[in-house]
Formats: C-alpha cells, structure tokens, sequence
C-alpha cells in the first residue's frame, strides 16, 4: 500500500468530502422522475444503488483516513518552549492562541481613557469616562508578540504535516 504525507491526507480527505456530497446529491437526482400517466419512466444511467454502494464506500475510506490522521497526529511531536509536544496538542494551541490574540488586540485597541455619554441634563448632568484597567499598549504588544509565537508554531506543524508519511490508498482521490 502506499504511502502519503499528512498534507497529502488533509487534501485526500477534503476530496473525498466533496466526492460523498456529489454522490449524494446525485441519488438523490436519480432517486425519482416525473411522468405522465401511462408513460414508462426513463431510468438513469446509474441506480441509486450503485451511487449508494460508492457513498458507503467513500464514507469508510473517509472514516479510516481520519482515524490515520488522529493516530499520526497523537503520536508525531514537535519542539516547542523546549519541550516535545503532539501535533494534536500543537494544533489545539495554535487554536487557543489566536483566540486568545483576538481579545488581546481588542483590548489593545481600546483608549486608555474615554469620555461615555452624559447622565442626566442641565445643571445635574454628569460627565461619564470608561477607563481602561490595564495598560492598552502592552496589551497591544503582546497581542503582536503571541501573533509572531502562534506563526512560528503553525509553520512548525506545517513542516511536521510534510514529513510525517500515513499509509493509505489514495489512487482513486488524486493522481
């Protein structure tokens, strides 16, 4: 059997995404046809079961794929921090990080002080400010710093999804 990379995987098992939702749609637009009374219904090229037989067997190359990729992706590591890590737990804090980098650099782009509407009116009217309990710019900073972090770790996965080899027979997915 053959083998491909985990970059390879990740594209085989997108296209084999594609080819199920294909196959459905296309039994489902063979699944029935209208008539008039009387008529004889014009069967199409390819039955429904035999479009059935295809999606099952799609859906159990897709199953098996994707139980390759989660083995390789519990047992293949990276460097990081000085530390080995999986590629699994890379990818969940590489996820992690730039969720974390999107609150930073909303907080980062908030004024360190800002004048709100007034309450009240006349001579009872009050000015309102909403200041910021931390320093904005370091916030800034460290938005921009985890951004550069969570780079450099993605691209360490990106290399590992390039070197890490699965077995699987992906003939019938690419060329």
């Amino acid at each position: 059997m053959s083998q491909i990379t985990m970059a390879e995987a990740l594209a085989v098992r997108a296209a084999i995404n594609r080819l199920m939702n294909q196959l459905m749609s296309e039994r489902l637009n063979n699944s029935s046809t209208i008539i008039e009374k009387g008529e004889t219904a014009e069967y199409p090229a390819r039955s429904v079961d035999a479009i059935t037989e295809e999606i099952e067997a799609a859906a159990a190359d897709y199953r098996k794929l994707d139980l390759l990729m989660a083995i390789s992706n519990t047992t293949q590591t990276i460097s990081w921090n000085g530390s080995d890590m999986t590629i699994m737990e890379a990818i969940e804090l590489a996820k992690q990080m730039r969720s974390d980098i999107g609150q930073l650099a909303h907080l980062g782009s908030r004024k360190k002080l800002e004048r709100q509407s007034g309450r009240g009116s006349g001579d009872g009217a009050v000015t309102l400010f909403n200041v910021a309990l931390y320093d904005p710019e370091a916030y800034q900073a460290q938005a921009r710093k985890k951004e550069r972090e969570v780079t450099r770790l993605s691209s360490l996965i990106e290399h590992a999804n390039h070197t890490s080899m699965i077995t699987f027979d992906a003939s019938k997915y690419m060329e």
